[in-house]
């Protein structure tokens, strides 16, 4: 894995620079359901039933133990809360790497190539920024693969609202022909490329695309020497009103 990414695994640990706070972690095993530890914020069970989709999220001690078949849309909606996720995963040392591999669309493989090829033939909305062979467990191998927000090498321009009024979706249907955030500069600062697609979580609509750093801003009990990212000077939080039912008198749209 690379030395100068903001999220690392360094001898099996997560380490991440400062202004990224606390990163989700999920864990697929080779059979079973999957376990996520999500950063401690009020209403995370609302956030997994409502926007990744989850009937029954069950949460013991630290983690949630949740439906294999959300693993995607679970990934999407994390990187947009978070920046980042690091998936571990049990990887069989057995299977073989076929075209079926290369052409998911998924996060989810059990092949031989441990995931270095897998979905790399299909579009998504997050890629991978890192990974490493963490242990070996005998008949699979633990690997550690960072994921972040798909790129983009063109011009970032100012957003004008091609997503108004469209619901959040973390399903591969429902952002069918969104653009990716890093087409366009922050709504909020105007300084840095967009990386997440923020929105209203009172009323469901996307708002805007925004850096990490101005998405994370409301985070909760996080002080600034446990990496919590400080607010830019440049912030203006005018993007709130892409959310049509957005209302200055009462303001009901959360971050």
């Amino acid at each position: 894995m690379r030395a100068d990414l903001p999220v690392r695994i360094v001898d099996g640990h997560v380490v991440t620079d400062p202004g990224i706070g606390p990163v989700a972690m999920v864990w697929l095993p080779l059979h079973g359901e999957v376990i996520a530890k999500i950063p401690p914020r009020k209403g995370n069970r609302s956030w997994l039933h409502v926007t990744v989709g989850i009937r029954s999220p069950k949460f013991e001690d630290d983690r949630w133990t949740l439906p294999r078949s959300c693993l995607v849309r679970l990934v999407t909606a994390v990187i947009d809360r978070y920046g980042y996720v690091v998936l571990w995963r049990d990887m069989s040392k057995l299977s073989q790497c076929t075209r079926a591999c290369l052409e998911a669309t998924g996060v989810e493989c059990q092949c031989s190539c441990l995931g270095a090829h897998h979905g790399q033939d299909a579009a998504g909305w997050f890629e991978r920024v890192g990974d490493v062979v963490v242990a070996d467990h005998g008949e699979c191998t633990r690997t550690a693969v960072v994921y972040g927000p798909r790129g983009s090498d063109a011009n970032a321009v100012v957003y004008d609202g091609k997503l108004v009024g469209v619901r959040y979706r973390v399903d591969r249907a429902g952002r069918r022909n969104w653009p990716t955030a890093a087409q366009f500069m922050c709504a909020s600062c105007m300084t840095a490329r967009a990386s997440v697609w923020d929105h209203c979580h009172t009323h469901g609509f996307v708002r805007a695309p925004l850096c990490n750093r101005c998405n994370t801003r409301h985070w909760r009990g996080w002080q600034p020497q446990h990496g919590r990212a400080t607010t830019s000077r440049n912030f203006d939080d005018s993007y709130y009103r892409w959310c049509p039912e957005y209302a200055d008198e009462w303001r009901p749209c959360s971050a």
